[in-house]
């Protein structure tokens, strides 16, 4: 079963996806672009070579593919922060 039915890249790198269910997604992909896996993407010209098979979004020939679940997280879940240490010491 297919889940992503169109893909279109926006400015300031931001992703339309329009899903088989009819729903319409945005995802601002500019808060993954220092990670290893989608740093390609800042590259505007492998950015606007987006495609989807329908499970997958993929750029530059397939240079980065990403599955509908992953963009998913990225729309729920944005950029990771990790949470500043907590002094879990009786005296903090």
């Amino acid at each position: 079963m297919s889940y992503i039915k169109a893909v279109v890249p926006m400015k300031d790198h931001r992703l339309f996806m329009e899903m088989e269910s009819g729903s319409i997604v945005i995802v601002d992909l500019s808060v993954k672009l220092n990670t290893v896996k989608y740093a390609d993407l800042a590259n505007e010209r492998i950015f606007r070579s987006v495609r989807t098979d329908g499970d997958c979004v993929v750029w530059g020939g397939g240079r980065v593919r990403v599955t509908a679940r992953e963009l998913m997280e990225v729309v729920l879940i944005g950029e990771y922060t990790a949470p500043e240490e907590t002094d879990l010491s009786p005296d903090g």
